[in-house]
C-alpha cells in the first residue's frame, strides 16, 4: 500500500511558525504575573522602618511624660481656706463693711447736725458710739486670730508645691506645681487684705468717735452759754442784819 506524502507549502509553513510564536507569547504572558509575586527582602528598608517606628514611640513617651499630672494637690484646701476668709469678711462687727450700712451708721451715731437732738438723745448717741467702738476692736482681735488659725497649714502647702516643683517629670507636672505655689501666695495676700479691712475700719470708727464726742462736747458748751442771762431777785430779807451785831 502506498501512503502519499505531500511536502508543506511555505504558506502553511509561515503558518505554522506564527501560530508557535503566539502560543510561546501566551505563555510568558501568563507566567509574567507569577513572577512579579516573590517578596524580595531589603534590609536596609527593613532597618529604616524599625528605626522611624523606635522614634515614634520615644516621642509618644516623651509627650505622656510632659502631660502628666503633678501628684501633689493641695486645691481643697486652698479653696475652704480661701472661702473662710470670705465668710470671714462678711461677718464683720461694729461699724459696718458696706456702704449702704455706713451711710446708715454714720446718720445715726455721727450726725453732722447736732443741733435738733435733745440732751437724752446725745446721751444715747454716746453710748451707741462707745458700744460700737468695742464691737469693732473685738472683731478686729476676732479677725486676726480666725486668720492666725486659718493660716496653720500653709506652711506645709508651700512645702509640698515647691517639693512637686523640684520633683515634676514633665512640663504640666511643672504648670501645676507653680499654680499650687501662687495659691498659698493668694491665701496670703487674701489674708492680708482681711486684716487690713479689719484695721481700717477700726481706725475709721476711732476717727469718727472722735468727731462725734467733740461735736457732742461743743453742741453742750453752745447750750449752756447760749441761755438767756437770769439776774437773781434779791431776798426778801436782809441778810447782814445779824452780821452787824
Amino acid at each position: 500500500m502506498w501512503i502519499r506524502f505531500s511536502t508543506p507549502s511555505p504558506r502553511s509553513w509561515r503558518l505554522n511558525r506564527a501560530f508557535s510564536l503566539a502560543l510561546t507569547v501566551a505563555a510568558l504572558a501568563v507566567c509574567a504575573p507569577a513572577q512579579a509575586q516573590h517578596v524580595v527582602f531589603d534590609p536596609r528598608n527593613h532597618l529604616e522602618n524599625a528605626l522611624q517606628a523606635a522614634r515614634q514611640l520615644e516621642s509618644l513617651a516623651n509627650e505622656a511624660r510632659s502631660l502628666a499630672a503633678s501628684p501633689y494637690s493641695h486645691l481643697a484646701q486652698n479653696s475652704q481656706a480661701l472661702q473662710d476668709m470670705a465668710e470671714l469678711a462678711r461677718t464683720a462687727r461694729g461699724l459696718a463693711a458696706t456702704v449702704s450700712g455706713l451711710e446708715r451708721q454714720f446718720e445715726d451715731l455721727y450726725p453732722e447736725n447736732l443741733s435738733g437732738a435733745d440732751a437724752l438723745r446725745l446721751l444715747e448717741q454716746g453710748r451707741a458710739r462707745t458700744a460700737n467702738a468695742r464691737r469693732t476692736a473685738e472683731d478686729l482681735a476676732r479677725t486676726a486670730a480666725e486668720l492666725e488659725r486659718l493660716g496653720q497649714g500653709r506652711g506645709q502647702r508651700l512645702a509640698g508645691a515647691l517639693n512637686a516643683s523640684q520633683t515634676a517629670q514633665g512640663q504640666t507636672a511643672a504648670v501645676q506645681s507653680s499654680n499650687q505655689m501662687l495659691a498659698v501666695l493668694a491665701e496670703d495676700l487674701a489674708a492680708l487684705r482681711v486684716l487690713m479691712l479689719a484695721q481700717a475700719r477700726l481706725l475709721s470708727e476711732g476717727a469718727a468717735r472722735d468727731a462725734a464726742e467733740r461735736a457732742a462736747g461743743a453742741e453742750a458748751r453752745r447750750r449752756r452759754w447760749s441761755r438767756p442771762v437770769v439776774i437773781p431777785a434779791a431776798p426778801a430779807f436782809d441778810p447782814l442784819s445779824s452780821a452787824r451785831n
